[in-house]
C-alpha cells in the first residue's frame, strides 16, 4: 500500500512538473526571439553608421555582423524599400506558440 502511494505522488508530480516545464521552454523562446530581433536591429544601426547604408539582405547583416539567428525555431521577415530607408524586420516564432 505504501508503495502504491509513493507511485501515485510521483506521478501526480510528474503530471505538474512536465507542463511547467513546457511553459518555461516557450518562455525561453521567447526571449530569444526577442533577443534576436534587438540584436539584427543594432546590427542595422551599427551598418548604417559604419557603411552609410542599410543592407538589402539580411544575409549581409548575418555574414559581416556576426548576427546569428536560429532558422530551425525561428523565420525572419526583412522587408527593405531603399538602401537609405530602415528595414522592416521582425522575427517570428516557426510554427506559431508550442
Amino acid at each position: 500500500m505504501k508503495r502504491f502511494v509513493w507511485i501515485l505522488g510521483f506521478i501526480a508530480l510528474l503530471s505538474l512538473a512536465i507542463p511547467a516545464a513546457d511553459h518555461l521552454k516557450q518562455g525561453n523562446l521567447e526571449e530569444r526571439r526577442v533577443r534576436t530581433e534587438e540584436a539584427i536591429q543594432r546590427a542595422l544601426n551599427l551598418c548604417y553608421a559604419q557603411e552609410g547604408f542599410y543592407p538589402a539582405k539580411l544575409d549581409y547583416l548575418l555574414d559581416n555582423y556576426g548576427i546569428v539567428v536560429d532558422f530551425e525555431d525561428y523565420s525572419v521577415y526583412y522587408k527593405t524599400i531603399g538602401s537609405n530607408i530602415r528595414p522592416d524586420v521582425t522575427v517570428f516564432l516557426k510554427g506559431g506558440l508550442r
